[in-house]
């Protein structure tokens, strides 16, 4: 038999690039995070950036990271379980749990990794060695696992590392997830959504999933990445937005949308947050995020509290495009945050629109698989405060010549 070599994988490559397949990925000169980028020497307008507040450039926030480099250096030295932990991770954390009204927070260095490191410890049992047992309230020790279908792929492969069963109910479809609930009364539930699905801009249905959780004894695990900071009176999120956020044991969220950096949280109550740094492989055996981030981390939390303004212009932007997008005569996805998909439901199809925006001078993705389905393929735009209604109306006006030349509208 022939050994094994290269040309497997090439065979693949040589398939993808000749049907145009193959992601096309811009090389950016420069900060990416601004509503113009410069590619290859030409100015591209963005709809890229998950950058929603605009404070992946906020100058306060800036500074005091460069203020930060001087004291702390460019890295974390070790894992917090073998050098320590920083004073200012200390104080972040304390800072992030009082933001959101939980007993404390833990930060990872980055939010895919807090949800491979998290999701199987509230279900698996303990880890790293034979403990007693302490209850027999549970049919088994080894938990239950209930999951929104449109979840972030983080999640997906969280859920997967578990050794505990699972199930995906049917998305926002509360019947189906009661059927769930109803036919594992015995075992140690958890349920996982997210708060904003981040492919379809839509928000869960946190009301009744909470009544739920609580009538079934459910844990209930929000990823609130894409609500962070835009949504809630103080950029609380889903949870707080829809006054439910007593209700909600966990939530995650990252760093990288609207505070503008780098990173992941999960905020919960002490016991949680105790046996999460003690059973967490990405917590115990990753580096946490550096020194200097975690100093502008804490300034960019505090312009968020503050941050009224930029909400209400992230959602006035998002309602411009949403709108205009809508009257045009496209199908739009979503509903009340920053993130406006264009249903265009063809792969070849969406690829060609987010073709024919590049030569137009602007950037948006075309979302297909592996991150939605064959036939619910989508552009997937993402509105940030800095973006003005100027640039919004040139972009609407070159989807609308777009959309008359693909006979979409």
């Amino acid at each position: 038999m022939e050994k094994f070599t290269l040309k497997y994988f090439q065979k693949y490559l040589d398939y993808l690039r000749e049907n145009d397949l193959y992601p096309k990925i811009h090389e950016v000169e420069g900060p990416s995070t601004s509503p113009v980028v410069q590619m290859g020497g030409k100015k591209y307008l963005t709809f890229c950036s998950n950058n929603y507040l605009g404070l992946a450039e906020h100058p306060e926030v800036k500074e005091q990271t460069k203020k930060a480099i001087e004291i702390y250096g460019t890295g974390s030295g070790s894992t917090r379980l073998l050098s320590g932990t920083l004073d200012i991770q200390t104080e972040f954390e304390s800072a992030l749990a009082k933001h959101f009204g939980y007993n404390d927070s833990v930060t990872f260095s980055s939010g895919y990794l807090a949800n491979a490191g998290v999701i199987r410890m509230l279900v698996d049992p303990f880890p790293y060695f034979k403990l007693p047992t302490f209850s027999n309230v549970f049919a088994s020790d080894a938990g239950f696992i209930i999951s929104d279908e449109l979840n972030h792929a983080s999640i997906i492969d969280g859920v997967r590392l578990a050794k505990a069963d699972r199930a995906v109910y049917r998305h926002g479809d509360m019947t189906d997830l009661e059927k769930l609930l109803s036919n594992n009364k015995q075992k140690r539930k958890l349920i996982i959504t997210d708060g904003v699905f981040s492919m379809d801009g839509d928000i869960a249905n946190l009301k009744e999933i909470t009544k739920l959780a609580k009538a079934y004894g459910a844990i209930l695990f929000v990823d609130d990445s894409h609500a962070v900071g835009v949504l809630g009176p103080k950029g609380e999120g889903v949870a707080h937005y829809l006054e439910v956020e007593k209700d909600v044991d966990i939530i995650m969220g990252s760093f990288t949308k609207a505070f503008g950096s780098i990173g992941g949280f999960i905020v919960a109550n002490q016991t949680i947050v105790d046996y999460i740094r003690i059973t967490a492989r990405s917590y115990i055996f990753s580096d946490p995020i550096p020194p200097a981030i975690v100093y502008g981390l804490i300034t960019t939390l505090r312009v968020i509290t503050e941050g009224d303004r930029l909400r209400k212009k992230v959602s006035e932007n998002a309602d411009k495009l949403r709108d205009g997008l809508k009257k045009a005569g496209f199908t739009v996805l979503g509903d009340k945050t920053p993130i406006v998909p264009l249903f265009v439901g063809n792969e070849k199809k969406a690829i060609q629109f987010s073709d024919e925006l590049h030569n137009r001078g602007i950037l948006a993705p075309c979302v297909r698989r592996p991150a939605v389905l064959e036939g619910k393929e989508r552009i997937r735009f993402s509105v940030m405060a800095s973006h003005s209604f100027e640039q919004i109306d040139a972009l609407l006006n070159v989807c609308v010549e777009i959309g008359k030349k693909m006979h979409m509208i």
